[in-house]
């Protein structure tokens, strides 16, 4: 049976009307509006409230059982919340129960989009909280693995998780990702991979000299900070350990401590939110913002602006350069004074 032991426990909360009131159950504000339509409407025919009480609780553990199924608390069911329960249930062949079949044979398996068309009376693309209530009990196969499946302390589904139960698996995970980050930064630093595949700007998976005397036009003088002034050709033979002329992901790792100024003044330059250096610009990036500024000298020198053919010239031809090696544009940002 799909009753769980709870049911029969209940007492009336949110009265509906007359003397009938709402399970005491967690509803959605869209199944409640759906019983109370419901009893409306069972008014309207004439029953009296010990026959719609009655009813209610015959079907209050499809009620709760749609509720849950009913993710977004729409007040319906459709084809992804369906697919979703059919995949929560056990893939195990149903048990031929005590005293046998109903119909004398096991329930045959029956395709996704017959089983919705058996569920959707009126064809809408969705299935309501009456033709669930209705419907259920013409899919044998569907109604057994469901039951197989119900907790009988809360009338739920086991595997079948809400999206408010999502979230909040998700933002444990993240809490738990989070606390990883900043234990791994703790003993790192900011100057990590992150960085390392940011200052690697041609994606080659090393940071040759070049790269590195580009990330260094761009980051602070670091802050009480003691030690000798490094060349370039220094600090690059520093991070290079095995000397092949380009630093791997591994190299900048280890040696980034060797070197307390650079890793000082990269960890001044990060932005928190992104762990990139602040104002450090990829190829792609770099890229935009030559076309940016191509096309609004373009503009400049057509509403008669002098002196900017120069420049413009200078912008097209490091455009095209980049253009010429793959590099694709990357929108972003680009602020006021940005040159």
């Amino acid at each position: 049976s799909l009753v769980p032991s709870f049911f029969k426990k209940l007492a009336p909360q949110i009265i509906m009307g007359g003397g009938v009131s709402l399970p005491t159950i967690p509803l959605s504000q869209n199944t409640q509006e759906s019983l109370k339509a419901k009893y409306a409407a069972k008014k309207e025919s004439g029953l009296d409230d010990d026959a719609i009480t009655k009813e209610l609780n015959d079907s209050l553990p499809g009620i709760v059982l749609f509720n849950q199924i009913d993710a977004d608390h729409s007040g319906q069911i459709d084809k992804k919340e369906l697919k979703k329960l059919l995949m929560s249930l056990p893939k195990k062949k149903p048990k031929e129960p005590e005293g046998g079949w109903p119909n004398g044979e096991a329930p045959k398996f029956v395709p996704f989009d017959e089983l919705v068309d058996s569920l959707d009376t009126d064809k809408d693309g969705q299935i309501s909280l009456d033709e669930w209530l209705v419907n259920l009990g013409t899919q044998p196969g569907l109604k057994m693995a469901i039951e197989g499946a119900i907790d009988k302390e809360t009338g739920l589904v086991k595997g079948y998780v809400s999206l408010e139960a999502r979230l909040d698996q998700l933002l444990k995970e993240k809490e738990k990702v989070d606390k990883e980050i900043a234990e791994l930064r703790s003993t790192i630093g900011s100057a990590g991979i992150t960085v390392f595949r940011q200052v690697d700007i041609d994606h080659d998976g090393t940071v040759s000299q070049k790269e590195l005397l580009r990330v260094l036009k761009v980051l602070p003088r670091p802050k009480d900070v003691t030690g000798p002034k490094m060349s370039i050709e220094e600090l690059a033979a520093t991070l290079d350990v095995n000397g092949d002329g380009a630093i791997s992901e591994d190299e900048w790792i280890a040696q980034i401590h060797a070197i307390p100024s650079l890793k000082a003044s990269i960890e001044q330059a990060i932005d928190p939110a992104t762990g990139k250096i602040i104002g450090y610009r990829s190829l792609e990036q770099q890229l935009f913002k030559l076309q940016t500024n191509v096309a609004n000298l373009e503009a400049k020198i057509a509403a008669g602006e002098a002196g900017l053919e120069e420049e413009l010239e200078k912008r097209k031809a490091q455009a095209k350069k980049l253009e010429d090696k793959g590099i694709v544009p990357e929108p972003f940002d680009i602020k006021e004074g940005d040159n």
